[in-house]
């Protein structure tokens, strides 16, 4: 099985598509996805998303550190975390 390694410094993707009148964000490494009526309001829909997603995690830090499907989410909430607010989060999306 081929196993990808990525440093956990490197920042949050944010995939912006057009789809059936809309726009689509993903964030591959979060497993998170959006929509808004543009691009700017599906990424901040997707910012939106993923800080309550970290908030979430980290209220229930035992049972999610452990999960196979989201133990590797934790060095991106944890820089979630330590951005704290909308605009330096933006940030950590290419």
């Amino acid at each position: 099985m081929p196993i990808a390694i990525k440093d956990v410094s490197e920042k949050l993707t944010a995939i912006i598509e057009p789809s059936e009148g809309v726009y689509v964000a993903n964030c591959p490494e979060l497993d998170l996805s959006t929509e808004g009526s543009t691009p700017e309001a599906a990424l901040d829909d997707l910012i939106d998303m993923a800080i309550d997603y970290a908030e979430q995690y980290m209220e229930e830090f035992e049972l999610f550190s452990k999960s196979p499907n989201r133990a590797a989410h934790k060095p991106y909430f944890l820089e979630i975390q330590e951005k704290g607010t909308k605009e330096t989060v933006r940030e950590l999306f290419t």
